[in-house]
Parts: structure tokens; sequence; C-alpha cells
């Protein structure tokens, strides 16, 4: 009986794990988005700006420069905090494209607090990669405002 046994163990085990093929699988697509998500440009001067670099991360190395994409997006707020404010468009700035070097998996773009018409609370505005047939935008990336 124990013969069978094993016998049986075996028969089962080829039958299973014999099989496999890789004619179905599918690559994952490229994803870029910003690490953190989350960023503050604090003490914005009247008048004038105030800069810092945010990381763009891709989940992927190429042997080639690549370059995307940055746009902004209607703000992402954080439903646990009370008042936000959507930023008016002249309130900042920041780097049109990320561009992420050969053998690399991050990138950096600048991004600006301009004060022109900053008001008394935080204010937010939001910025993603943007996607396309082949990538997909990961996570955006939402600035606190604050003179």
């Amino acid at each position: 009986m124990k013969k069978i046994n094993i016998i049986l163990f075996f028969t089962i085990a080829l039958l299973t794990i014999g099989c496999e093929t890789y004619d179905d699988y599918q690559p994952r697509k490229t994803t870029i988005g910003f690490v953190p998500s989350t960023r503050n440009i604090n003490g914005v001067p009247s008048n004038s700006y105030k800069s810092i670099d945010v990381e763009i991360f891709i989940n992927d190395v190429s042997d080639q420069e690549r370059t995307f994409n940055i746009i902004s997006i209607p703000a992402v707020f954080d439903p646990t905090v009370s008042p936000q404010i959507e930023s008016a468009p002249e309130n900042y700035t920041f780097d049109s494209s990320v561009t992420i070097s050969a053998n690399s998996r991050n990138g950096v773009i600048t991004v600006s607090g301009t004060n022109v018409s900053l008001g008394d609370d935080d204010e937010y505005f939001s910025l993603a990669v943007e996607g396309s047939d082949n990538v997909v935008s990961g996570s955006p990336v939402t600035v606190r405002l604050r003179h």
C-alpha cells in the first residue's frame, strides 16, 4: 500500500508541475509616478517664488533615456483635512517633462510656488505623469502652498 501511495503522489506531481508554459505571459506596463505623494512649499514670499525638487520613480530600467510629460490635474484632497482650497495656476510652476536617464529608475523635476494671489489659508495643487498606451501614470503628487 505504501508503494502505491508513493507512485500516486509522484504521478500527480508530474501532471500538475510539468505542463507549465509561458505562452500567455503578459509583460507589465511601465508605471511611473511621484514619491512621496505629498510635498510642501512653505514660506513663499509675496510677489516672489520658492522651489523644491520632487522625485519621480519608474518601475523598470531601460538602456535608453526616456522623457515623460508632467501635467497638472485637479487637486487630490485628503478627506481628513479641512478646509482645502485648490490653488490658482498663477501660484505655481513646474517642469513640463522629466527625463529618466538610461539604466536609472529615478528622475527629478523642479516645482515652484509663486505668491501671486495666495490667500491666508493653505492652498493645494496636484501633478501627475501623463500616461499613454504603454505607460501607466502612477501616484500623483499633491503640493501644499503656504506664504
